[in-house]
């Protein structure tokens, strides 16, 4: 039995309108599907080792050696951000901290693991981002 996905009330409500204006490409359809099967919960009950927006996620794809790190962001949050519309993004939201997700890349997909959550907003109480 598969569990359902966790995404915050927070993320959801936000998130829902965003991908009705979105052009229909591959994450578009993902992050619906997500939030379609998710068990939407308040802010303080998202589980610490859950990807949220806004979260600081330490990936590593499947043959490489070092880490990488990304800020999940919102679409248009400003540089740096990894858009959550992005095929990385889309597969990132949702994931668990040692899930392997796959990301569809433009010629290929790819595996990449979640080594670690370096910020979560929900488990630093940070309600308002």
């Amino acid at each position: 039995m598969t569990t359902r996905p966790i995404v915050s009330i927070f993320d959801s409500n936000r998130l829902e309108p965003l991908l009705l204006t979105s052009a229909v490409d591959a994450p578009v359809v993902r992050l619906r599907s997500l939030l379609e099967r998710a068990r939407k919960v308040a802010p303080p009950r998202v589980p610490p080792d859950v990807v949220t927006m806004n979260s600081r996620v330490r990936v590593r794809y499947s043959g490489e050696e070092d880490a990488e790190a990304y800020d999940l962001a919102f679409p248009g949050a400003g540089a740096g951000g990894l858009s959550v519309l992005s095929p990385l993004g889309a597969a990132l939201l949702g994931a668990r901290e040692g899930e392997s997700v796959e990301c569809a890349g433009s010629r290929v997909s790819r595996r990449v693991t979640v080594e670690r959550i370096e910020y979560q907003p929900e488990r630093e109480r940070h309600f308002d981002r």
